[in-house]
């Protein structure tokens, strides 16, 4: 006989989430993640799809470096500001036409500024300065005990190697006098394997703020650090120096991304840059490498000149900017982190902060860069006569 077949009725089973293995860890999850929403929410990062971005538009020049930092558009865009740069050479600013198309613009240096002051007559133009930094001359090791030898630099006491003294006067004197890299000797007493005459290599006075500074520098030391006295005066220090300018051959635009490049040695053993684009590779190189990079190391030019880039601003939004990096804590910690020198209180050049931020990161701190003797510009009509004479501007 054949048993009928028979079968059990079970009850539903329970659904995944009621399962007590899948409750607990699953439960833990949710309230995580409910947690870092909450988190971004009141930070802002998750509400600024939902909130309205405002796109400035500003025209800068070798200073676009700080706009472009990751970390500075992060804080830009948490105030929801997004700045869309468009790069330009100092004096390039001033003769575009459209000009008043931008939120703001951001000349590398006072004269600049004061040219599209000119330019913007009757017009809304609100001015920011939110930082400063010295021109200096950027070389490698072997190169400054070379000019030690020659009397054209001096180690800075407590620099650690990194920071030289520069005697204007004594560089223009061997540039003057035809001298060769192979003539001088290195600390070791060795001397150099570089046939090629001593210059330095300077950015396009015509169209950087950087090159047309140092022309100024020049002109000042070889003036007996006084500015000229009328436009023919002007006009035959011009001439004068033309020629420490001529035998450089075709000028560069921006030279610290060459120097600071792995294969820099081979473009110019010395270089005119700001400090603050040696400084930013030295705190990058430190963060890569735990240590500074020796090989690099900076000339301080004996009569100073503090380029105080000016943020002028055309619109509300580009005044919006010009606040944030001025006076927001954020933008003022990352600018030292960027290798500038912060204004102290009142807008008094003051370099305490830069300096204890050099503290923090083991570095040594330089002994130039803000000192008595300053190296003054021509008026701006004779300045810009001068480098038209020694440029041969367009």
């Amino acid at each position: 006989m054949i048993e009928e077949p028979g079968f059990t009725v079970v009850g539903p089973s329970k659904s995944i989430f009621r399962r007590k293995r899948f409750l607990l860890p699953f439960g833990i999850s949710v309230a995580t993640a409910l947690a870092g929403v909450i988190a971004l929410f009141a930070s802002g990062t998750v509400a600024l799809p939902f909130q309205g971005i405002t796109v400035v538009r500003g025209m800068l020049a070798s200073k676009r470096d700080f706009f472009q930092d990751p970390e500075v558009r992060r804080i830009l865009m948490a105030h929801r500001i997004q700045v869309h740069v468009t790069p330009v050479g100092s004096r390039d600013i001033v003769h575009r036409d459209d000009l008043d198309t931008f939120d703001f613009v951001f000349p590398s240096g006072q004269s600049m500024a004061e040219l599209v002051y000119r330019r913007r007559e009757g017009k809304p133009t609100n001015p920011y300065k939110p930082f400063f930094t010295p021109i200096v001359l950027a070389t490698y090791r072997d190169y400054a005990e070379a000019l030690e030898d020659a009397k054209v630099v001096t180690a800075q006491a407590g620099g650690d190697g990194l920071y030289y003294d520069l005697s204007v006067p004594a560089l223009i004197g061997v540039i003057r006098g035809g001298k060769f890299w192979s003539q001088f000797k290195r600390k070791d007493q060795s001397l150099l394997k570089n046939n090629n005459r001593i210059i330095a290599q300077t950015p396009d006075p015509c169209r950087t703020y950087s090159g047309s500074t140092y022309l100024g520098l020049v002109a000042f030391a070889e003036n007996g650090n006084q500015v000229p006295a009328g436009e023919e005066a002007a006009l035959r220090l011009a001439r004068d120096i033309k020629p420490l300018f001529a035998i450089e051959g075709q000028h560069g635009e921006e030279l610290a991304p060459k120097y600071l490049a792995p294969e820099g040695r081979t473009f110019a053993p010395v270089v005119v840059i700001y400090e603050h684009q040696y400084l930013a590779h030295q705190f990058a190189e430190q963060d890569r490498t735990g240590r500074p990079d020796r090989e690099r190391v900076l000339l301080y030019p004996d009569a100073q000149h503090e380029t105080v880039p000016e943020l002028l601003a055309f619109t509300p939004a580009g005044s919006r900017v010009g606040e944030l990096v001025s006076r927001n804590p954020d933008l003022r910690r990352r600018a030292l982190e960027l290798g500038f020198r912060v204004f102290g209180s009142g807008g008094s050049f003051d370099d305490s902060e830069l300096a204890a931020h050099l503290r923090r990161r083991g570095l040594p701190t330089p002994a130039s860069g803000l000192g008595d003797t300053e190296a003054w510009l021509p008026p701006r009509e004779l300045f810009d006569k001068m480098i038209v004479e020694v440029g041969g501007c367009e």
